[in-house]
């Protein structure tokens, strides 16, 4: 530029503007190339100037550029400014070329003495110049088209000038740029580790989700008790009732007493929770270990936590009493005096059959209404939908079983010599308030442990299948320091240092190398909340390889992989992510947006275009590589990389890329390793909530236990009539147990039945199979629980002495 001053050529006079096809050489490269000093425009000299050029794969190739030579530049002034090149880490501070350190291939045994000369007395001085927009068409890269500006004051240079000039600059110029485009910016460090610290699940709405089935349960259980309490009572409230004290005011008493004995209740189920939260974190830090990689968690108790737990415990179970109480209220005063607990009335009990039909018939319709959206809009992979199905059908089943329990039944008759099995079961109807409670409290437990069971799987992935998790992959690696090399070549794996027989090692491995940004784990790995995930520039090659299993596609196209190519807005790229990593730790899904910050400081917003199903993946997101590279073009080189090689050579393999590769950080590990850490810890907390599952069965094992000893003792008169008239005790038995047992079966039926519907889609999608002889083995072990209870509870009530009873008639 004139304001920096013309070169002057070696005769004197000032240099001309250059062509694009024009170059300058200073004296020092022409005396080295034999040109004479007053070479110039008038010879027809011919200058050829290798350089490299960087590759689509960041490597470096050889290019040559012809130009003519327009003159000699004298070593003087501005041409023997060694600030014309900017400094480079490794060069600009070595006495001589020899100790030269760099990061690109210099051939340092073509150093001549002439030239170490040069560098003692002109260090890095340029030998040649071209036109700026020569410099540009030439050397421009995704880094940029500049390497320095150099400024100088307007009108006459002078010292004082620099000064008001340097001056100005360091004044306006942190005002008018933007430092997040130079990649500097403020954090607040202190929020984002308290943000990071909140998790990136909250494992509290987890637990209280899947346990409403557990508190529902628990609140049937406690209604149950205090009726049965209330039902044994029932000549003093009609008593009460009798002398003059409202409904109101007895339910009001009956509320006190329930209240008097569920607040110390509460705080004993405090203790309880405690213990479970204690046990659980024990659990974490040593046979679960995995699931969290430290032994770092530890409980923490706050006293609001307890406050609000007890005071919630308390408030269940004071409209569970408050619900026990209702029917009571319905019954007449005398029949409460002659000891009745339900109103009378065929009438009433067909339209209780009406209204529970009705109720059956809706959440049906409900559970068709979700299934039929599920499939219309695509979503048949949504957890919500389907447990949302499954929920629906269970309250289906139990408002059916209670439509059931007021119909006709089968006749004995119809039944021939399983007839008083006949009985037995169709006496689960007498008291159906009872009957269904205990179904409930089975069908409920059975269908938490049947989703989480479906959830948790059994199958091994085929890393060999290009449908698995692992696409295909055998291995996946990665480098601390970027590879500027394709590891499919063997003279660039000689390039990295890697001996014959390490690199014959990957004769027949395809290995596909990703761009990575750094940042932080996004799968189920991470206990904290990630801010910056980690990115991976997806190259073309694995786009048109394809593989894996998507779990959701933003378009119906065969090859998913190809929805990353281009741009979707400006500002918006797509972006593929592992449905699990998505949903539960980003928060995020299908359609939806995370925001980046790129290079340049501008927010770059990735949206999802597919989901994979359990793959490899859950760590990171995935967008092109030349949207990577565009958004990130200081990234160079690979860090992430998948390999192929049969299961038989994967760790011959590992073991030549780690060793022959060591400098660079490289660390390979088994693909099926990796998927397994993922699943390890989804296992460990299906485990812990499948604990839920375990306590539901023992409330239901508890309730039907109660249920049965309770109807036995108030049946005792009539199992006294019926030995009166020629039964065996085993008969009797026999029939108490087939109304237990039929008790048992249906709220298994029903919630595993209802478990199946919420675990459909999964089943559907494939890859997964539910454990069935493990979910087989619990529910056995249920039933025969059960079972057990009840022989142990009929074999006390049938031995007692039951003409007594008759005779108290």
């Amino acid at each position: 530029a004139e304001t920096l001053g013309r070169l002057a050529l070696a005769d004197g006079r000032p240099a001309p503007a250059l062509a694009d096809d024009e170059i300058l050489l200073n004296a020092w490269a022409a005396a080295d190339l034999g040109l004479a000093a007053d070479a110039g425009a008038a010879s027809s000299e011919r200058i050829e100037l290798d350089y490299y050029v960087l590759g689509a794969r960041d490597e470096l190739s050889t290019a040559t550029a012809r130009f003519r030579l327009a003159g000699v530049v004298a070593m003087e002034g501005l041409a023997a400014d060694p600030r014309l090149t900017p400094d480079f880490p490794g060069l600009q501070d070595a006495d001589d070329i020899a100790a030269w350190n760099p990061t690109f291939p210099v051939e340092l045994d073509r150093i001549r003495p002439r030239d170490e000369e040069y560098w003692d007395r002109y260090k890095a001085t340029p030998k040649a110049f071209v036109s700026l927009a020569t410099g540009r068409r030439l050397w421009r890269s995704r880094f940029g088209e500049l390497t320095s500006l150099r400024i100088a004051p307007r009108g006459p240079k002078s010292d004082d000038g620099v000064d008001e000039l340097a001056a100005a600059l360091e004044a306006e110029l942190p005002r008018r740029l933007d430092p997040r485009a130079a990649g500097f910016g403020l954090r607040a460090l202190r929020e984002e580790g308290l943000r990071a610290a909140a998790g990136a699940t909250d494992f509290a709405g987890l637990f209280l989700g899947l346990s409403m089935f557990l508190i529902a349960s628990a609140a049937m259980l406690v209604g149950l008790l205090f009726r049965l309490g209330v039902e044994r009572r029932a000549r003093e409230v009609g008593l009460l009732r009798a002398v003059g004290f409202r409904a109101r005011a007895v339910r009001r008493r009956l509320l006190a007493e329930g209240a008097a004995i569920a607040a110390p209740g509460a705080l004993l189920g405090l203790g309880g929770a405690l213990a479970y939260a204690w046990a659980l974190l024990a659990g974490l830090r040593s046979w679960w270990l995995p699931a969290v990689g430290a032994p770092v968690l530890f409980l923490h108790v706050r006293p609001s936590s307890l406050v609000l737990g007890w005071a919630i415990s308390l408030a269940v179970v004071l409209v569970a009493v408050r619900w026990s109480l209702a029917r009571l209220g319905r019954v007449p005063v005398p029949a409460l005096l002659a000891g009745a607990v339900s109103p009378a009335g065929g009438d009433r009990r067909r339209r209780r059959g009406r209204r529970a039909g009705g109720l059956a018939a809706a959440a049906l319709l409900v559970a068709a209404g979700l299934a039929a959206w599920a499939m219309l809009s695509g979503r048949t992979s949504s957890p919500a939908l389907a447990f949302g199905t499954g929920a629906a059908l269970l309250v289906a089943g139990l408002a059916g079983f209670a439509w059931w329990c007021g119909g006709p039944g089968l006749a004995p008759n119809a039944l021939g010599r399983l007839a008083a099995v006949g009985m037995g079961a169709r006496n689960s109807g007498r008291n159906r308030g009872r009957s269904l409670l205990s179904v409930a409290l089975v069908a409920s437990a059975c269908f938490l442990i049947f989703v989480v069971a479906a959830n948790r799987g059994e199958s091994e992935v085929d890393v060999a299948d290009r449908a698995s998790g692992a696409g295909g992959f055998t291995l996946v690696a990665e480098s601390d320091v970027p590879l500027l090399s394709d590891l499919n070549r063997p003279e660039r794996r000689l390039e990295l240092g890697m001996g014959d027989e390490e690199s014959r090692a990957l004769d027949g491995v395809t290995v596909v190398p990703f761009r990575l940004l750094p940042g932080e784990d996004v799968s189920c790995l991470n206990l904290y909340r990630p801010e910056r995930p980690r990115v991976l520039g997806v190259p073309p090659e694995m786009v048109e390889r394809g593989g894996f299993t998507f779990q959701q596609a933003a378009e119906p196209v065969a090859n998913p992989w190809s929805l990353l190519e281009g741009e979707l807005a400006p500002g918006v790229v797509p972006a593929i992510g592992d449905y699990n990593s998505v949903l539960w730790i980003l928060h995020s899904g299908l359609g939806k947006e995370l925001t980046v910050v790129d290079e340049s400081g501008a927010e770059l917003r990735l949206r999802f275009v597919g989901l994979l199903s359990r793959s490899l993946f859950q760590s990171e997101v995935l967008i092109s590589e030349e949207n990577f590279v565009r958004h990130f073009p200081s990234r160079a080189g690979y860090s992430f990389f998948l390999a192929d090689p049969p299961p038989d050579r994967a760790a011959g393999v590992a073991a030549a890329l780690e060793a022959g590769l060591a400098r660079f950080g490289f660390d390979a590990t088994g693909s099926a390793e990796r998927i397994a850490a993922f699943r390890a810890v989804e296992s460990t907390y299906l485990s812990t909530f499948q604990t839920l599952g375990g306590l539901g069965l023992v409330l239901g094992t508890v309730g039907l236990g109660i249920v049965l000893l309770r109807n036995v003792l108030e049946r005792r008169a009539e199992l006294a009539t019926l030995q009166a008239f020629g039964f065996r005790r085993r008969t009797l038995a026999g029939m108490v147990l087939a109304e237990n047992g039929a008790l048992l079966a249906a709220g298994v039926a029903i919630g595993a039945l209802s478990g199946l519907a919420a675990s459909a889609p999964r089943l559907v999608a494939g890859g997964e199979s539910i454990p069935w002889l493990s979910l087989a083995a619990t529910l056995a072990a249920m039933l025969a629980a059960g079972m057990l209870s009840s022989v142990a509870a009929v074999a006390g009530t049938v031995r007692a002495p039951l003409l007594e009873a008759l005779r108290s008639e």
